[in-house]
C-alpha cells in the first residue's frame, strides 16, 4: 500500500543549488534532490548523527545519515515552475558578483595587499574565490513535489502555511497548496512519468524522455517507459502519475505492494 500528496511550496528568498562553477561563475539548478526535500520536510529528525563534513574524504551516503525506516516518507525532486505551472523564466533567476574586499585586484592564484605601503603578494585560499558571480532563484517562486509513504498519517501531517528550511543558505520554503492525500494502485504496461530522480544509466528505460539535469549521481527526467511495467499510479485531480518499479526498487524507501 503506498500513498502520495502533492505539495506546493514558495521560497521566501533567494535559492542558491549550484549546478556549475566555471571558473568562479556559479550556476544554479532550478530543482530540488529528493534527498534534499527528505531532510528539509522531515526537518531532519531522523539525521542519525551530526558528522564534520571532510570534502576530501567524504563518502555521499544518504541512507547511513539518515534512517528513513522511522519516518517512511518520501519526495519526487522538487522543480521550480512559475505561477501558471510553466518552466521557469530566465528573468526569475538573478546574478550576485562578489569580489574579496582585501584583495587590490582580482586575481585565480595569489592575493595582493599593501603592507606598509608596499604591494605584497601571498598565497590565496584555494578554498575561497577571490572574485566570480553567483546565480539564484528570486524569492517568491513555486517548488512543486510529491511526497509518498505506506503511512497516509505521514503526508496527512503536512498544512498549509508550514514553513521549511531548505538548501546550504537555508532558504525559508512555505507550503501554499496540498492536494487531498490518495492511494496508488498497482497496474501494469507504458508508463508516462512525471519527472524522477534516477541513476544516470536509467535513460534506457524510456523509449521517450525528456531530461531537466544530469550529474555524476543523478539524472532527472520524465518519459514514457520503453516496455511494459509494472507500476503505481496515483489519481490526482489535474492528472495522474505513476512510479515504475525500477524506480521504486531503487529508492530507500520499503512497502508492500498489495
Amino acid at each position: 500500500m503506498l500513498y502520495a500528496r502533492a505539495i506546493t511550496l514558495r521560497n521566501c528568498g533567494r535559492f542558491t543549488h549550484i549546478s556549475s562553477d566555471f571558473g568562479a561563475d556559479y550556476r544554479t539548478h532550478i530543482h530540488v534532490t529528493s534527498e534534499a526535500l527528505y531532510a528539509s520536510l522531515t526537518r531532519e529528525v531522523t539525521r542519525r548523527r551530526p558528522k564534520f563534513v571532510d570534502l576530501k574524504n567524504d563518502v555521499y551516503n544518504f541512507a547511513a545519515d539518515y534512517d528513513i525506516s522511522s519516518m517512511p516518507v518520501w519526495f519526487l525532486p522538487g522543480i521550480f515552475v512559475d505561477k501558471d505551472g510553466g518552466q521557469l523564466a530566465p528573468e526569475r533567476l538573478d546574478t550576485s558578483y562578489f569580489n574579496v574586499i582585501s584583495s587590490v585586484y582580482p586575481s585565480t592564484s595569489q592575493s595582493f595587499s599593501f603592507k606598509r605601503g608596499e604591494l605584497k603578494a601571498s598565497k590565496r585560499s584555494h578554498w575561497v574565490p577571490t572574485f566570480g558571480s553567483i546565480q539564484a532563484v528570486l524569492p517568491d517562486n513555486l517548488l512543486v513535489t510529491v511526497g509518498f509513504s505506506p503511512d497516509e498519517g505521514l503526508l496527512g501531517a503536512f498544512v498549509l502555511g508550514q514553513t521549511f528550511l531548505l538548501g546550504k543558505k537555508r532558504t525559508m520554503f512555505q507550503i501554499i497548496a496540498l492536494s487531498d492525500v490518495v492511494e496508488g494502485a498497482v497496474k501494469e504496461g507504458q508508463c508516462t512519468t512525471s519527472y524522477l530522480q534516477l541513476s544516470p544509466n536509467s535513460s534506457t528505460r524510456f523509449q521517450s524522455f525528456e531530461v531537466l539535469a544530469a550529474t555524476m549521481r543523478y539524472i532527472i527526467l520524465r518519459g514514457t517507459t520503453r516496455e511494459e511495467v509494472d507500476y503505481i499510479e496515483f489519481p490526482f485531480s489535474d492528472g495522474p502519475i505513476c512510479l515504475p518499479d525500477f524506480y521504486l526498487r531503487q529508492i530507500p524507501l520499503r512497502f508492500t505492494h498489495t
